[in-house]
């Protein structure tokens, strides 16, 4: 009926009929009190417009958040904060702050006429809602700064990795134009920006590396820098000799989307006449297969839980490594050029992540103070506001906001237009805008109690001629 009465005064407007408020058309079909009751709804509904976009915000805390908190550090003491425990902030702040406010807050601010109309307590609900995506926005400017580095269009990365205890030159030339860098001793450095093509790979190290082993102090090798890719650069020795390896296996600088790192093994041992199984012993086991017949093999990145692992071929222990939530790490067994003993040797990829994931709760917590403001205010307001008959078609107009917030964030997602960053502050100036429409439709807006007041009352039923005012 509800549906109905609208549709058929809104048929009867576009006919040219004429009244004081388009809903009085349907008073001729549909009964007086249910046209009256949807003109209540109809006000209350106007003032829904705007909160769709609240509702884009606020459910990204379960989203956009979650997966912010995957890049960050989670780790207290010998315990790890998954990302996805960080939601449980939300509903324990509104069990705490819901009682200061109706206790604490709101009295005190009544003391000087402030966030005393639910409609204004709303508004600054939504404001603040606004603050909490520009503090996710700050944090995530901060955070960018360990992101994995990815090689756009056009363009290739270079990863060598140092097995010597002693620094390298490394000189990429190609079409007469080279470029160098240096990789310190017993690490890695990765050379940005390298457009596509072959280079030649020169290598070369001072005469006080290794001493009383090596005599061959430079060599050169070919290597493929492919678009949009990481290509990596083993530096070891054989013998007496410096040697360059370009592997074969495009390296995979991006961070784990959970509170996981990843690694690949890579072994430097010669040829290996059959398979081996290496065993990494930790927080868990993982078995990884070696395989034969290569003189330098690489696995397949694996996700690997964080935490200190131990190395073991057989029964023997190779090495220990440890693994940081987001960190891409190269494992790499090979012959310790000074002893000959198969050893392990750690090199960083990508960093793991540095800023603690305690540093969400700030915009979990303005973002909290925004919901007790704006949305169970905004509920306590509609339930006062509409008629008995009709709190359930408010109850599920309020829902279906939150499905159009949603499609907005679906929409945003799907464009692709902003970085992680410039997306929180888009929304958080989108929401201050909406704030802004949202404060014009509440200052036209009639409550019911005035309404009801501003009504002529008629006079209906039966005079009793015979009753008498005794006072």
């Amino acid at each position: 009926k509800v549906f109905g009465s609208v549709l058929y005064a809104v048929r009867q407007k576009l006919g040219g009929e004429k009244a004081e408020h388009f809903m009085d058309l349907a008073k001729t079909r549909y009964e007086k009190n249910l046209v009256e009751d949807v003109k209540c709804v109809l006000r209350v509904l106007v003032l829904y417009l705007p909160l769709p976009v609240w509702w884009a915000l606020f459910d990204q805390t379960g989203s956009r958040w979650t997966f912010q908190a995957t890049r960050m550090n989670g780790e207290i003491g010998s315990t790890t904060i998954k990302p996805d425990q960080m939601q449980v902030i939300n509903p324990l702040l509104i069990l705490f702050l819901i009682p200061v406010f109706d206790s604490v807050v709101y009295p005190v601010f009544a003391k000087f006429g402030m966030l005393v109309k639910p409609l204004q307590r709303m508004t600054v609900g939504g404001l603040l809602t606004a603050s909490s995506f520009f503090i996710s926005g700050f944090l995530e400017l901060e955070m960018m700064k360990t992101y994995a580095k990815l090689p756009t269009a056009d363009i290739s990365h270079i990863y060598a990795i140092n097995s010597l205890p002693c620094n390298v030159t490394v000189q990429l030339e190609r079409s007469g134009h080279i470029e160098e860098f240096s990789v310190a001793g017993l690490s890695s450095f990765v050379k940005y920006e390298i457009n596509p093509g072959e280079y030649t790979a020169k290598i070369e190290t001072s005469s006080s590396c290794l001493p009383n082993i090596l005599n061959i102090r430079t060599a050169e090798t070919k290597i493929m820098a492919v678009e949009s890719n990481v290509t990596s650069l083993l530096i070891s020795t054989r013998g007496e000799t410096i040697l360059p390896t370009s592997l074969q296996l495009p390296e995979e600088p991006e961070k784990d989307d959970g509170s996981n790192g990843r690694i690949r093994i890579v072994q430097d041992v010669g040829f290996l006449t059959e398979e081996n199984v290496v065993q990494l012993v930790g927080p868990k086991e993982y078995n990884v297969t070696l395989s034969k017949g290569e003189l330098v093999t690489q696995t397949e990145y694996m996700k690997i839980d964080i935490g200190e692992y131990k190395v073991m071929l057989g029964e023997g222990e190779l090495g220990e490594f440890t693994i940081k939530q987001g960190g891409v790490y190269q494992i790499l067994l090979a012959k310790n050029p000074d002893t000959n003993i198969l050893s392990v040797s750690q090199y960083v990829l990508t960093v793991p992540n540095s800023i603690h994931i305690l540093w969400l709760i700030p915009q979990y917590f303005v973002i909290t103070v925004g919901e007790i403001m704006f949305s169970v205010t905004g509920l306590e307001f509609s339930y006062s506001q509409a008629p008995e008959s009709m709190k359930s078609v408010l109850q599920a107009a309020w829902l279906l906001t939150v499905a159009f917030g949603n499609i907005i964030v679906i929409i945003v997602a799907e464009a692709k237009a902003f970085n992680q960053a410039g997306e929180f502050f888009m929304f958080a100036i989108l929401m201050i805008i909406d704030m802004g429409l949202f404060a014009w439709l509440a200052w036209r807006y009639t409550p019911r109690e005035q309404r009801d007041k501003d009504i002529k009352m008629e006079p209906t039923g039966i005079v009793n001629e015979k009753f008498k005012d005794t006072e």
